[in-house]
């Protein structure tokens, strides 16, 4: 632990967010401002044959209105170009965007909306990711085959993309299995649930400069996907992040920014489009529902041999293939298994387009890996805590990535769980008859997708506080405090005498985006080059004042001085203001990061739960969680607590309430927080967090990122300790009260037979 890296900070954007004084997106207000709003689909899957905006142009208020037949045909894509700007031909789901309106007010561009008169002939919407991959299903997108940057081998009617991970000889290590497990596993489509909706806002200056305030993740993503769109030099494009409320991955596409783009440059004035909590679940980036075929072979002793799986990924309407590429490599689960082969498929359904949710693929593939562990101790009379130990992976291990371990923590992290837990002592009393207690495990491990480029730059002002200069986007995960935390610690400075500016393409240095748990590892590593750039300059310069050795100095409280003579140095201001004036010239820090090796650090989690089942309701009460988590330093202790119960709180949700629903025909059933229900403060049981350091080189520190591993193994620890209070298994999430009830039936039904 250092004076600052180690210790509990205040979040330094805390104040403004209580006070309310923070701007996110939807506060920018500009002279001239038009609101804009968009014409979605009304049907799921048709063919467009006509669309009349004529009605809507004549409302009195309306300043522009775009369709794709008086706009360029803008093609892009996540992978390949498999999706445009504004249907044409077809609408692929019920979010499609057929219009566009710019007005003076929300209450006329939205009115005028009502008005463009659509012309479908429908076509049958395939809504079932099983049922997609049929010989007769419906295709979505005719001609993929064509599309720019299409991979021709991974295509097959609604398949847009797949992906597979095999070692050993799967087939021989079910022969020497003992035992052989299958079942199949399903997850559902889950929105993030972010409290602020999408919002963006575009302007042109005279110059035919576009400046765009948009809540994202992706400052440079946007900018790039933007310029390219419009045919912009990327010079011409500056994108400015204000706070963001919650991102989750959801925030990594763009969505809303080019749509307000081409309103501002057809109106000549600002336009600004915010979703309502409806548009959300029609527009928004949702994790990919999953169906999951696995198969494991164990021997008598316990040990693994061999595991096999088959998974479908629901991308929606837009191939988002995260999910697929991604579980392939972690849902072998984290241990040793010498023979594995793990296909991954993604399908087109007409659905809103799937994203990265927090931990994409991750959360199905330890849905369904972590839950046939516990049936096979089960089965078998094995401890599930022992089991784990027997199987873990350890140093010198290989991922499911490839990639030789080290530094693992995840034997660790088990054993400080399961002593947190107390997992060796008898299960409490329940609190009435009619209730049982349970309790489940589950491990996690996850890949840190640190391998993409950041940059950071350190300058020190004359009174000797310093600027850092970043370009990530603060998506409310404390970031920016970890950051400001790195410099400081470098500089030997306190944590308040670091400002942060960030999220301006215009005036920070490149950074790849706020997701895949990057930040602490790829952005954290730029920010600590940057400031020992600026303290070398700093050592030198007092060395060369001091007639010493800059081996001979150091830097704390604010000073460097001769080690061992605290009263011989200068302060940093001094130093500054001497660089500035009679020296080399002003102390500037530049720090650039890309990790040797993408997604080469891993990091391991545990968690433990207790539960309460009615009996007679099926509803399941959480009585108590224990996460622990490798996290390598724990940078901002604080900070690193909060995204523990954060991801535990987020994962409670898509494991017991949370499904987005569709009719047949593809219209959501509950868009808004009115029947989607997620986590409040009522359904949380105390949440301990339990911090494992086990130090990586390869971090600012020895650090790791912790944003997606807390969500990994919620779900089958509460369904397993479900399975441990009454004894049935529920394959499927969410896993609702009607769920649990209804296995009890059966389980009854078929005792009484017995």
């Amino acid at each position: 632990m250092g004076l600052v890296v180690g210790t509990p900070v205040s979040r330094i954007d805390a104040l403004e967010k209580v006070l309310g004084s923070g701007r996110f997106a939807a506060d920018i207000q500009l002279p001239g401002l038009l609101h804009g709003k968009l014409r979605l689909s009304d049907h799921a899957h048709a063919r467009v044959l006509a669309v009349d905006t004529s009605e809507a142009e004549r409302l009195p208020g309306v300043k522009a209105v775009l369709t794709a037949w008086n706009t360029p045909e803008y093609h892009f894509g996540s992978d390949f170009q498999d999706q445009t700007l504004f249907a044409r031909d077809k609408v692929l789901h019920r979010g499609s965007i057929l219009a566009a309106v710019a007005a003076t007010d929300p209450e006329t561009a939205e009115e005028a909306v009502r008005r463009i008169r659509v012309d479908y002939e429908p076509l049958p919407a395939v809504m079932d990711v099983l049922e997609a991959i049929k010989p007769d299903a419906p295709i979505l997108h005719e001609h993929l085959a064509s599309y720019p940057g299409v991979n021709p081998a991974h295509i097959q009617g609604n398949i847009c993309a797949r992906s597979s991970v095999t070692w050993g000889d799967v087939d021989e290590g079910f022969r020497q299995a003992d035992h052989v497990f299958e079942h199949t596993f399903t997850t559902s489509t889950v929105h993030q649930g972010y409290l602020e909706p999408m919002a963006s806002v575009a302007q042109y200056d005279a110059g035919g400069k576009l400046t765009l305030w948009t809540s994202t993740q992706g400052t440079y993503v946007v900018r790039s996907r933007v310029a390219g769109l419009l045919g912009l030099p990327l010079h011409k494009v500056r994108v400015i992040v204000p706070h963001v409320g919650g991102g989750f991955g959801g925030k990594l596409q763009t969505v809303l920014e080019p749509f307000c783009a081409l309103l501002a440059r057809q109106t000549g004035r600002p336009v600004k489009i915010v979703l309502t909590r409806e548009e959300e679940f029609f527009l928004g980036k949702p994790r990919s529902a999953g169906v999951i075929y696995l198969k494991t072979g164990v021997k008598r002793d316990g040990r693994l041999v061999a595991r096999q799986a088959r998974m479908y990924f629901d991308t929606g309407f837009a191939c988002h293939p995260r999910s697929t590429e991604i579980a392939p490599t972690v849902i072998r689960g984290p241990y040793d298994i010498p023979h594995v082969r793990f296909e991954a498929f993604c399908v087109y359904t007409n659905k809103m387009g799937c994203g990265s949710f927090r931990g994409p693929g991750g959360i199905q593939a330890h849905f369904a890996g972590e839950s046939q562990i516990d049936i096979i101790c089960r089965e078998l009379g094995f401890d599930p805590v022992e089991f784990r130990r027997r199987n873990g992976v350890r140093e010198g291990s290989t991922s499911g990535m490839g990639v030789r371990l080290r530094h693992v923590g995840m034997l660790t992290a088990l054993n400080r769980a399961a002593e947190a837990a107390a997992w060796e002592t008898p299960k409490p009393a329940s609190s009435q008859p009619g209730k049982r207690i349970g309790r489940g495990i589950a491990c996690g491990e996850w890949r840190l997708g640190g391998g993409r480029g950041s940059g950071a730059w350190v300058k020190l002002n004359e009174d000797g506080t310093v600027h850092l200069i970043a370009g990530l986007s603060e998506i409310g995960s404390g970031s920016s405090t970890a950051t400001v935390q790195i410099a400081a610690e470098v500089l030997g400075v306190k944590a308040a005498d670091v400002a942060l500016i960030a999220g301006d393409t215009e005036t920070t240095p490149f950074d790849t985006l706020t997701a895949a748990s990057r930040v602490t590892v790829s952005l954290g590593n730029a920010v600590k080059r940057a400031a020992t750039d600026a303290r070398d300059q700093l050592l030198q310069l007092a060395a060369e004042r001091l007639e010493a050795n800059p081996a001979d100095l150091e830097c704390h409280d604010g000073r460097i001085v001769v080690k061992g003579s605290p009263g011989r140095g200068f302060s940093l201001g001094e130093l500054a203001r001497y660089a500035q004036t009679l020296g080399p010239g002003p102390i500037l820090g530049r720090g650039s990061f890309s990790s040797r090796l993408p997604q080469s650090l891993h990091t391991y989690g545990t968690q433990i739960v207790e539960v309460e089942v009615d009996e007679d309701t099926g509803q399941v009460a959480l009585r108590r969680i224990v996460a622990a988590h490798d996290v390598g330093c724990a940078i901002n202790p604080q900070g690193v607590e909060g995204q523990i119960q954060g991801g535990v709180t987020q994962a409670i949700g898509h494991t017991l309430m949370e499904e987005v629903k569709y009719t047949p025909n593809g219209d959501p059933q509950n868009a808004g927080f009115l029947d989607y229900k997620i986590p409040s403060i009522l359904d949380l049981p105390l949440i301990e967090p339990v911090i494992v350091e086990e130090a990586d080189e390869e971090g600012p520190f020895g650090g790791r990122g912790v944003g997606e591993p807390p969500i990994l193994a919620m779900a089958p620890a509460i369904a397993n300790a479900i399975a441990d209070a009454v004894g049935v298994r529920i394959t499927s999430l969410p896993i609702t009260a009607e769920k649990v009830l209804q296995a009890l039936r059966e389980k009854g039904a078929t005792d009484a037979r017995r």
